[in-house]
């Protein structure tokens, strides 16, 4: 299951690689979209209409900040089979040095956000409600902010512009850790993808 899926850009990934691939998403624009590509339902993430064991494999990528995690992680727990596995994506602060920038700049484009990550907090968090971690791995992705804000065109013109300007004139420690730099007008910054792959511990 591709979990809050979106347009399912993830989902169509495992699908192409031979998964038989099911989306849940909230906004019903999306599960409009998601639907062209494999099965979709409108719904939420702590009340996912399947029966108990059901999934192999679900993933969830760049949407947990807007969950309630205990909730959600007790219905993932429901649904997913005995030696299953559930994938968590995010972005995440390199340390502590950036977090409270990169919290800031997050809180102001996405307004809706719960709870805001250091990937300790999701091992952590993983691990209270009965999973266990088998891989960790971060990756360091180049990303134009500016296509960011293109892509929200739900924030208006200020604030998609106020999100790029934080970036670009981010504290001394933030450009460093993140490598702002300024390409022709374009702003770019490295994002730290963090991707944990866990499974329910066996009682």
């Amino acid at each position: 299951m591709d979990l809050c899926c979106g347009t399912g850009q993830l989902g169509r990934v495992l699908k192409n690689n031979g998964w038989d691939i099911k989306g849940l998403d909230v906004c019903d624009d999306m599960v409009k979209i998601s639907s062209n590509h494999f099965p979709t339902f409108e719904g939420e993430a702590d009340n996912i209409p399947f029966k108990s064991n059901y999934f192999h494999l679900i993933v969830c990528r760049q949407s947990f900040q807007f969950l309630n995690a205990k909730r959600v992680l007790s219905e993932i727990s429901r649904v997913l089979a005995p030696n299953g596995i559930f994938i968590l994506s995010l972005t995440v602060p390199f340390s502590d040095a950036d977090r409270d920038w990169l919290y800031r700049i997050h809180k102001l484009k996405q307004p809706l956000l719960l709870k805001f990550y250091t990937a300790q907090d999701l091992v952590e968090k993983l691990i209270e409600v009965g999973f266990v971690v088998k891989e960790f791995q971060t990756l360091k992705v180049r990303e134009s902010i500016n296509k960011w804000m293109n892509y929200a065109p739900e924030l208006n013109k200020k604030v998609r512009s106020k999100v790029i300007s934080m970036v670009k004139n981010a504290p001394d420690v933030y450009r460093k850790l993140h490598n702002v730099k300024v390409v022709n007008g374009e702003v770019f910054e490295d994002w730290n993808w963090l991707v944990l792959k866990s499974s329910l511990q066996q009682i």
